[in-house]
């Protein structure tokens, strides 16, 4: 891929990119999450639109196993004390993560990964609002990764739009990070 016939998909990404701080800025958003969703689309998902789905279960799922961890760990901490509860419960929830790779709909690892910690960065930084870990604000993480995922869909569509527009050969759309990712 040659730099002109690729400036035109960065460039893309980049308006995308402004134009999501621009608007989160404006609404008092936390800017960050979606950036986590969006590159995860072609980090883990390859750029690939089949993959997405997965990729949102993922999200969903690796923010309730971070919910779960929250909520369970007053329990957790009065039967094994305040050393071992917490990494006890990492150690199960991450466990159970990578077992999920044996499924078929479910073995996004990455992507749970992501969003659990994604989460307790925006839990424990005081992202989630001054009433911690709510409803409201535990829905508002997950709608700000499913933006990112859709950000990273009209990249995946951007991407396609230029290149055909340009007349790329298929056989020359790859970047060097295409070509090392398999």
């Amino acid at each position: 891929m040659t730099f002109g016939k690729f400036l035109p998909v960065a460039a893309s990404v980049g308006v995308l990119a402004a134009l999501w701080v621009a608007v989160g800025s404006a609404y008092a958003l936390v800017l960050w999450v979606p950036f986590l969703s969006w590159a995860l689309v072609f980090g883990a998902g390859a750029g690939k639109l089949n993959r997405v789905p997965k990729e949102v279960i993922g999200l969903v799922g690796g923010t309730v196993a971070g919910v779960l961890v929250v909520y369970l760990l007053p329990a957790f901490t009065s039967v094994l004390g305040g050393t071992l509860a917490l990494p006890v419960l990492i150690f199960i929830a991450g466990t159970l993560i990578v077992l999920l790779e044996l499924t078929n709909w479910f073995e996004l690892a990455p992507a749970y990964f992501f969003s659990f910690a994604g989460f307790f960065a925006y839990l424990f930084g005081g992202f989630a609002g001054e009433a911690g870990m709510t409803v409201s604000s535990v829905l508002m993480y997950v709608a700000l990764l499913v933006l990112g995922t859709a950000l990273g869909i009209a990249t995946i569509f951007l991407r396609k739009f230029w290149l055909d527009m340009m007349k790329v050969p298929m056989d020359q759309r790859q970047t060097i990070f295409d070509k090392e990712r398999g």
